[in-house]
């Protein structure tokens, strides 16, 4: 069982650099202290974003989008295309399996599965924007 600290991210522009080195990376050789920080800073930045609805999006992709329009000029692909029934990124969905599988194998616990903390992290930041 993984035993450090969950990450939480001090910024959106840390989350960013937590999370954009692994998106095209293979996710099952990423090891567990930058997976961890990477699926934590989903989270942080994407505030309405469920693990649950990571495995039960849906197949209809969509490409219109609500969010940060900041994040369409970082990466496009962490804007659109998105699973319409779950509002998760096409390109964050190897993540999130992976989050699956090690979770289901005993190496997340829950609180790094749902990772409630970084996500009210970044709604505290947003609303203080």
């Amino acid at each position: 069982m993984n035993m450090c600290p969950i990450p939480i991210p001090a910024s959106e522009q840390e989350a960013l650099q937590w999370l954009l080195p692994t998106l095209d990376q293979p996710m099952e050789l990423l090891p567990a202290e930058a997976f961890t920080r990477a699926w934590s800073a989903i989270f942080y930045l994407y505030g309405g974003l469920h693990p649950d609805a990571a495995i039960a999006h849906g197949t209809e992709l969509t490409t219109t989008y609500d969010g940060p329009a900041a994040y369409r000029e970082i990466d496009a692909r962490l804007v659109v295309p998105r699973y319409e029934q779950s509002g998760w990124p096409v390109v964050l969905a190897p993540l999130a399996d992976e989050a699956w599988r090690r979770y289901d194998a005993g190496l997340l616990q829950d609180d790094e599965m749902y990772c409630a903390k970084a996500q009210r992290a970044g709604l505290e930041a947003r609303m203080r924007r």
